[in-house]
């Protein structure tokens, strides 16, 4: 089953506005980067301890001491946190180590890789387990959309776990769940949208009608 998850980039009382009005429609809430930065992990401790049965990706985006790194954002309460694929193969294993320590995951982040196939194997090799195939924020108006890299993968390792992210829509459901990803992550799509709640429910009811 296709999991709905929703990025919260803005200053925290947005986000915890957002997450109030869509809970009930997504399965896993990420703290984002931007978030992370305007607020430390006292933003992963309040949404923790306000929906403790909710999901938690912190979106670290660690790109040195993983084990280090990592440790802080699942002691504050974060389920998974993001390691960049383009990290050195010691910092991912790091994160994974505290990810295993701990009970928890790590997402590999594969924006801006140049072979992401060849990548892949070698993440796998490693141990990790969810791919996250990423469109960079800047790069959303002129860079080619992911999905043909999540294609790629999807068909060369079809028991991998993959994600999917970047510039979603409603409308770009129609080309990501055929490729089967476990995750679609959703930011402005839902909290810019007139109707955030509508929105999510929305995305659910497609995901889950489209994926079930």
């Amino acid at each position: 089953m296709t999991e709905l998850q929703i990025a919260l980039d803005g200053d925290l009382p947005a986000a915890l506005d957002a997450l109030a009005r869509v809970h009930p429609y997504v399965d896993i809430a990420e703290v984002g980067t931007p978030l992370i930065f305007r607020e430390g992990m006292r933003a992963l401790r309040l949404i923790r301890a306000a929906y403790p049965q909710l999901t938690l990706v912190a979106d670290l985006k660690i790109m040195d001491a993983g084990h280090a790194e990592a440790d802080i954002a699942f002691e504050a309460g974060a389920d998974c946190v993001t390691v960049m694929a383009l990290a050195s193969d010691a910092t991912i294993a790091g994160a994974l180590h505290s990810a295993r320590s701990h009970g928890k995951r790590v997402m590999i982040d594969m924006m801006q890789v140049a072979d992401p196939l060849a990548r892949a194997r070698q993440l796998l090799a490693l141990g990790c387990d969810l791919l996250c195939l990423h469109t960079a924020h800047d790069m959303q108006s002129s860079q080619a959309s992911p999905y043909a890299q999540l294609a790629q993968l999807r068909a060369e390792l079809p028991n991998t776990q993959l994600a999917i992210a970047g510039g979603v829509k409603l409308a770009t459901l129609a080309e990501i769940l055929p490729l089967k990803p476990q995750v679609i992550i959703v930011g402005s799509g839902i909290t810019a949208a007139p109707d955030p709640e509508a929105a999510a429910r929305q995305f659910h009811e497609r995901i889950g009608h489209d994926s079930a």
